[in-house]
């Protein structure tokens, strides 16, 4: 075998550069570039993470809606819950248990009106049920959810 001042290493071509691998620079450029991406994806994942939980409130609000909605339906049209006026009041869902981060407040607001179109006779209420979340910091809110319904009186004849 011979010294290693001896042996013969391979040159580049004619007009050709030698290149032994990655400069500094280069990889400086690319964790950079690496780097820049990588932040963009944090930032859509938590704007995700955020729309999904907003998304979940309103999914809950229009259930609670309707839970109240099929209450009001299940009662008497002389019922005094079905009585003209405006209610509001909180609400809670979900569990505040150990482990388990669910629980919501919500407001509610009910509003039993005459409906105007059936005046004089009054045999007709619009009723509206108004579900919002309480915001949190740092949440997308969605806002709140409507749902109404005519309810008409179930007499015959002139009252």
């Amino acid at each position: 075998m011979r010294p290693l001042s001896q042996r013969q290493t391979r040159r580049p071509a004619p007009g050709a550069r030698a290149e032994a691998g990655f400069t500094i620079l280069e990889t400086v450029i690319a964790l950079f570039v690496a780097l820049v991406v990588g932040f963009g994806a944090i930032g859509l994942f938590l704007f995700s993470a955020s729309f999904n939980a907003g998304a979940s409130d309103r999914a809950r609000a229009l259930a609670l809606a309707q839970e109240m909605m099929e209450e009001l339906r299940a009662r008497k049209y002389g019922d005094a819950a079905l009585g003209a006026g405006t209610t509001t009041m909180t609400v809670e869902r979900g569990s505040g248990e150990a482990g388990e981060a669910d629980l919501r407040s919500f407001t509610v607001v009910k509003v039993v009106e005459n409906d105007p179109t059936t005046s004089p006779t009054n045999r007709q209420k619009k009723v509206t049920v108004t579900v919002t979340p309480v915001a949190l910091d740092g949440r997308f809110s969605p806002g709140g959810v409507t749902v109404w319904m005519l309810r008409a009186s179930d007499l015959v004849g002139d009252n």
